[in-house]
């Protein structure tokens, strides 16, 4: 049920927007190794656990929110398990709830194997924070939230480093955001980014046009991925 990506790609190589730059450089001062031990050798962390961190990733589709936790990953130096929550949905009604569980499960049998913990990547994440439904409930409604609180009691059990990608964070659900401690907007590229995008992604040795100026694609508002 899990992509098992190793990242050849670096937080260097991702063209965000100062802020969201700047947010994710203090995320991983928090999340360095040595930072970790250090806390460990002062008493305020236990021995056993290591790098913890929930962390959700919201903004339009095609912002790099995927990519950045790839490159998280790189920096790291771990693996990522990724999950498409798309896929969860069963039409069985009790299946989806099983499936939950399973994600979890075969993460932590992934990570008992593994030599250096992955990180758990949940995109399109959605479904799972949307906000529970409270009134005159269909038995699909029922179903859908009791999804999301067996979610909410892995998600509070949850050990290591979960990035949850979503396009909506107004419609994310009070309970589930209390439990994510990082909160990082993804906005579409301006024309400077869009430029260096361009820069990145084109061609060296391509046959252009005598006045070809990459200035001029620039113009377009397009997202990184429909830059590429």
């Amino acid at each position: 049920i899990f992509e098992l990506i190793e990242s050849d790609t670096s937080l260097d190589d991702v063209v965000l927007n100062a802020t969201t730059k700047e947010t994710l450089q203090n995320l991983m001062k928090q999340v360095d190794k040595d930072v970790v031990s250090r806390l460990v050798k002062w008493g305020i962390k236990d021995k056993k656990s290591g790098i913890n961190a929930k962390i959700i990733f919201y903004g339009s589709p095609g912002t790099g929110k995927t990519l950045t936790a790839l490159a998280i990953a790189k920096n790291l130096k771990k693996p990522v398990l990724s999950f498409d929550c798309s896929k969860i949905l069963s039409m069985y009604v009790g299946e989806s709830e099983k499936n939950v569980r399973k994600i979890f499960d075969s993460y932590k049998e992934i990570a008992n194997k593994s030599k250096s913990e992955p990180i758990l990547l949940l995109n399109e994440a959605d479904q799972f924070l949307s906000t529970r439904t409270t009134s005159s409930l269909s038995s699909a409604d029922k179903m859908h939230n009791q999804m999301q609180n067996i979610f909410l009691e892995q998600l509070e059990k949850f050990d290591g480093v979960l990035i949850a990608t979503t396009n909506l964070l107004e419609n994310i659900d009070a309970a589930f955001s209390r439990r994510f401690e990082y909160k990082i907007e993804f906005t579409k590229p301006n024309y400077k980014d869009r430029k260096k995008i361009w820069e990145i992604k084109l061609p060296k040795n391509a046959p252009y046009e005598e006045n070809f100026d990459v200035s001029k694609l620039a113009k377009y508002e397009l997202t990184g991925a429909q830059i590429e």
